[in-house]
């Protein structure tokens, strides 16, 4: 991973630009829900599909290895249809979510993925 990802837990702490890096607002989450106060995955609440997402701020950071335990790196998609098209790839980025109660392996089969737009 080239950047470094934190939840901002919530839009009130900002009150300007990032000395580094940039804040990404109104992204969504599928295939779990998230857990404001513990800043990491929960299980999605009953009929919910999708979550949005607080304020994360990306910034630049060196490369590491791997994702720790604890840790999902959790894919990032323009569209809700993953696979995209032969004129536009729908992956963009991955970023490493807490995994809270769970291990990444149930979020991986669960499928849990960031949206940035819920349009096909």
């Amino acid at each position: 991973a080239v950047v470094s990802t934190q939840s901002t837990g919530d839009d009130v702490n900002i009150t300007g630009q990032p000395k580094d890096g940039v804040y990404i607002k109104g992204m969504f989450l599928e295939g779990a829900g998230w857990d404001k106060k513990n800043c990491c995955l929960v299980e999605a609440n009953a009929m919910q599909l999708v979550c949005e997402m607080p304020t994360i701020h990306f910034k630049p950071a060196e490369i590491k290895k791997k994702a720790g335990r604890g840790i999902y790196s959790c894919p990032c998609y323009y569209y809700p249809n993953r696979a995209g098209t032969a004129e536009r790839a729908s992956y963009v980025v991955s970023v490493d979510v807490k995994c809270g109660s769970a291990t990444a392996d149930h979020w991986i089969k669960r499928g849990t993925a960031l949206l940035l737009s819920l349009d096909s």
